[in-house]
């Protein structure tokens, strides 16, 4: 049972070529020190199969004075035989509650039952023992990512988070689960869209709730009106959650405000344990996309550089979750149109038009190479065969690519790149690709390569301004660039941010350990 118990820690995706920067006796090693040593889980034998039904009690844990996190200071003894200093008990209740929302392992939802049930009475050991098992989550967490990036391993500091933006979370994932248990949060319905100036029942229920999230700094009287005082607040919550600000209450809107503060909570926890697991194989300059956000950030030597909004793949053609490097830069890209975008796009607007390809600037080649050509109708014929030809799109204004492409290797023929259509820029909603990502601001991203990486500069001087031909240019060291999942965040101001699961991903995800690559599949 206890085997089976720690068992549990385990992520599904750590794979074995996973572990690929140090010898496999040593990481084997390392994990298995992780749990010997450093995973102290004392109260796993106590545990019986009871804990999968005990639920979080809110009320009690959300009363902790959040304020003595501040004092919380690592431990620095450097004696694996010397315990780490124990947290106050109001800085470790909000740390086993997130991991209990989060769902690391049942074990933090006994304990914390455990905390809040006898508050201030607990025992000093048994408050040890509690940070024994949230330390030596962390503790397992730091040696797979050291074992995977080649760091030393340090078994005996204290790795619980305590710096201000993790505390900030704690208190927004406190404040939310209180919330829950003292506000009713029943499911609204809107048979019409409400606009300003509008008359309904439910909009008093509307304004107490952003009231509530905070996106109202005092409660309205609305008199069951659409004022331009309740448009402020909606808003503001639209902007939280992706959607297009105009103060209409529709169907998106309306489905955030039904989330109750328990669900928000939730998916707070676990997005913050999904990015603290992630944060810590980050290197100091780096490229990451977060697929739901439809967002880019460029980060240079540990500072941001550039934002930009970005557009991902559809539903049905997935952006990859991946971590690769960015070896090249191609300007004035042509386009080699993958056979799976031939077959579902590209032949049926051909059957449509017989001009297509000329007018989209596709070059048609057979398998032997051979420059291919026909009338109008002629292709539109061929379109409903089997089309045995390759397509290449020229260089210029209308190439799919835009004027720069990103290269990175990887296995799903994904790239970064620009794009001939930059008003969809404007949508909210951008998973509208084959799974490529198109950046908005990729003039200044390739300028930032330039600058920084790119190695014949004077070249990419040169022929930037006219060029009509692709032209590679290498870089002078790679770039990591990371593809993630993250449906909700705290952003620089502390305000919460939610993001729609486009993919419907929130279930299956990991908070263990981060995979190379994450099979959708």
């Amino acid at each position: 049972m206890v085997l089976h118990k720690i068992i549990q820690y385990f992520p599904r995706f750590v794979r074995a070529s996973q572990i690929k920067r140090m010898p496999m006796s040593r990481c084997l090693g390392l994990l298995v020190l992780s749990v010997i040593v450093c995973f102290p889980i004392t109260s796993v034998a106590m545990a019986t199969d009871d804990t999968q039904a005990i639920s979080s009690n809110p009320s009690i844990g959300a009363q902790q004075d959040m304020l003595q996190l501040n004092s919380v200071q690592p431990s620095t003894e450097s004696k694996v035989d010397e315990p780490d200093a124990v947290l106050p008990l109001t800085a470790l209740v909000p740390q086993v509650l997130l991991m209990d929302l989060a769902g690391v392992n049942p074990i933090f939802g006994l304990h914390y039952r455990e905390l809040t049930l006898s508050q201030n009475t607990l025992p000093a050991a048994d408050v040890a023992r509690v940070q024994a098992d949230v330390a030596g989550y962390w503790r397992y967490i730091k040696t797979f990512a050291q074992c995977n990036y080649g760091a030393p391993v340090d078994t005996v500091s204290t790795v619980i988070p305590t710096d201000a933006q993790y505390q900030r979370v704690l208190k927004q994932v406190t404040n939310l689960v209180q919330l829950d248990a003292t506000e009713p949060w029943e499911t609204l319905v809107l048979d019409e869209k409400l606009t300003v100036g509008m008359s309904h029942p439910l909009l008093d229920t509307i304004a107490k709730r952003l009231w509530r999230l905070g996106d109202l700094a005092i409660e309205p009287m609305t008199n069951f009106v659409y004022s331009e005082e309740l448009v402020v607040g909606v808003k503001r919550f639209q902007q939280r959650h992706g959607l297009k600000q105009d103060g209409v209450i529709g169907k998106q809107t309306l489905y955030w405000l039904n989330q109750s503060p328990k669900a928000r909570a939730v998916l707070l926890a676990k997005n913050t344990i999904r990015q603290r697991v992630f944060e810590r194989k980050l290197e100091p300059s780096y490229l990451l996309i977060n697929v739901p956000a439809f967002e880019m950030i460029l980060v240079d030597n540990g500072t941001t550089v550039l934002n930009s909004k970005v557009i991902v793949g559809k539903s049905s053609r997935q952006t990859p979750l991946l971590d690769s490097q960015i070896s090249s830069v191609v300007l004035n890209p042509s386009w080699r149109v993958p056979s799976s975008i031939l077959r579902r796009d590209i032949l049926p607007q051909i059957r449509r038009n017989g001009h297509y390809l000329n007018e989209r600037q596709f070059d048609v080649y057979d398998y032997n190479g051979q420059l291919v050509q026909h009338m109008p109708e002629e292709w539109q014929d061929l379109a409903s065969t089997s089309f045995p030809y390759q397509l290449v799109q020229r260089p210029g204004a209308k190439n799919a690519l835009g004027k720069y492409k990103f290269h990175f290797d990887n296995s799903f023929s994904v790239y970064l790149h620009g794009t001939s259509e930059p008003s969809l820029f404007n949508k909210d909603d951008r998973a509208l690709s084959s799974g490529c990502i198109r950046i908005e601001k990729v003039t200044e991203l390739a300028q930032w390569f330039k600058e920084h990486l790119v190695k014949d500069k004077r070249l990419w001087d040169k022929l930037a301004p006219d060029v009509t031909e692709p032209q590679w240019f290498s870089l002078s060291q790679k770039l990591p660039v990371h593809l993630v999942y993250w449906t909700a965040w705290l952003d620089d101001s502390g305000q919460e941010q939610y993001r729609s699961d486009i993919y419907h991903l929130e279930a299956e995800l990991t908070n263990a350990v981060p995979a190379t690559v994450l099979d959708l599949n």
